[in-house]
């Protein structure tokens, strides 16, 4: 059971993010909730990441520095160790190139009070590379709740993940530790497949304040992805994942199959034919899965007027 002021650590795992590493660590050191740990984790980055980093090793509230002499290869694997390294029951996933308000601990540690929530977030905002705010993420979120962790599944993380990323939320290590390793074979869509595996484990809690600032820009490891085949290859073992649920109806498994492919065609609307014809080689699993991409790029023509 979790105390009243449980330690949180903090991990800020980074990769040639220099640039944000003050402004992540000025809102890290500046929370009201002051019970808590700091490990940096570089990935081996290539800008001068290490010389920012190394002005907050004498810092009481850093533990540990570490610099990885090779990439690992996927920012997950290093979610993963930074929980090892954790000393306390609740983790917080601080990427480098977000931010926060000085009250986001404080607004999200009480929600562990509750012994059976697994992870717990905020709302977000989107910034881009000059921190300007353009959109304000979960539109169909209204009004804080506890909901069981099946439920969230099935209304928050069956078509898209609705948890916009690691940054907005808290994590009870214990259960994180217990989730299936799938989501670090990922290098785009893990935090998607996290969630999902951490929500199997009890209940999510979501604090309707916005309090969390992620940052968007073009040459960020998502939109790399976006414009790649991997991305639309990660994308099918989730959805594949998800059509399997225990939990999931048949009807959401049917919503869940049209999304996939709707998702392909978004991913490969900008391809040459050659790769385009490789995505989509790679989701037409089954001749019902080839008939019903035949029927959703039917749908897209329709909705777009092409």
């Amino acid at each position: 059971m979790v105390s009243n002021h449980p330690l949180v650590s903090i991990i800020i795992p980074n990769y040639n993010h220099a640039r944000f590493l003050d402004e992540r660590m000025q809102s890290v050191l500046g929370q009201t909730y002051q019970n808590f740990e700091v490990i940096i984790l570089d990935d081996r980055s290539t800008d001068n990441s290490r010389e920012v980093i190394e002005k907050y090793r004498s810092n009481p509230k850093v533990r540990k520095i570490l610099f990885n002499d090779t990439n690992s290869g996927s920012p997950f694997r290093q979610w993963k160790k930074g929980m090892e390294l954790a000393s306390g029951e609740i983790v917080w996933i601080a990427e480098s190139d977000d931010s926060c308000e000085p009250t986001f601990l404080e607004s999200l540690v009480p929600c562990f009070a509750d012994e059976h929530v697994a992870f717990a977030f905020c709302r977000t905002t989107k910034v881009d590379e000059a921190d300007k705010p353009f959109e304000v993420c979960q539109p169909d979120m209204h009004g804080s709740y506890v909901m069981e962790g099946h439920d969230f599944i099935a209304r928050h993380l069956y078509r898209i993940c609705s948890v916009v990323n690691a940054s907005s939320a808290l994590i009870r290590k214990r259960m994180a530790l217990g989730a299936a390793p799938l989501y670090q074979e990922f290098r785009g869509s893990g935090d998607w497949m996290f969630w999902i595996e951490m929500a199997e484990q009890g209940r999510v809690a979501f604090v309707d304040k916005k309090l969390n600032r992620c940052r968007q820009f073009f040459q960020s490891t998502t939109a790399k992805m976006q414009r790649s085949m991997r991305s639309s290859a990660e994308d099918y073992r989730i959805y594949q994942y998800m059509i399997t649920h225990k939990e999931m109806s048949r009807l959401k498994a049917l919503k869940t199959r049209f999304w996939r492919i709707y998702s392909l065609l978004f991913y490969t609307e900008g391809l040459d034919a050659k790769k385009r014809k490789e995505g989509l080689r790679i989701w037409r699993s089954n001749a019902i899965l080839h008939i019903f991409a035949c029927l959703t790029r039917l749908y897209v023509k329709i909705r777009t007027g092409e």
